[in-house]
């Protein structure tokens, strides 16, 4: 059994990284929303939406969250292209707030995520330390068998 401590690390800063971003947004957002609730913020709004979720999505691959990305399809891409067919573009502004209300929930998952990853990679610590132990010991007992 190999265990691989750098790639688990290397998890934990992008699910970290996002989790960052995540809280950053959604709070950031929320305040521009509440002081000024006005057209030149659903733009900003928008279009921070349209830079973050290409990098959300790559993450999401990274970490084979494979759930997430289609629950991501299905509630924000799919209202999108309906409303753009369909439905006056007046509308547009249910697809941003079904966004950020993608990103809150995710928000609460990511912690949990790096909580598990943290876990599993003490325990990883803990296996090779204690492997370590178990290979001196071997050795010392064959030293003392002689």
């Amino acid at each position: 059994m190999k265990i691989d401590i750098t790639e688990n690390q290397y998890t934990i800063d992008n699910l970290s990284r996002l989790s960052k971003v995540l809280n950053y947004q959604l709070s950031t957002t929320l305040l521009l929303i509440l002081l000024y609730a006005g057209l030149l913020t659903l733009l900003a709004a928008t279009i921070a939406a349209i830079l973050f979720s290409p990098y959300m999505l790559y993450i999401l691959y990274l970490e084979k969250k494979n759930g997430w990305i289609i629950f991501f399809v299905v509630m924000v891409l799919l209202p999108i292209i309906v409303i753009f067919l369909f439905a006056p573009l007046v509308l547009l502004f249910i697809p941003l707030a079904l966004v950020y209300f993608y990103y809150f929930t995710l928000r609460l998952v990511v912690r949990d995520w790096i909580q598990e990853k943290n876990a599993k990679r003490e325990l990883q610590e803990q296996i090779l330390q204690s492997k370590k132990k178990h290979e001196e010991k071997e050795d010392l007992n064959f030293f003392i068998k002689r």
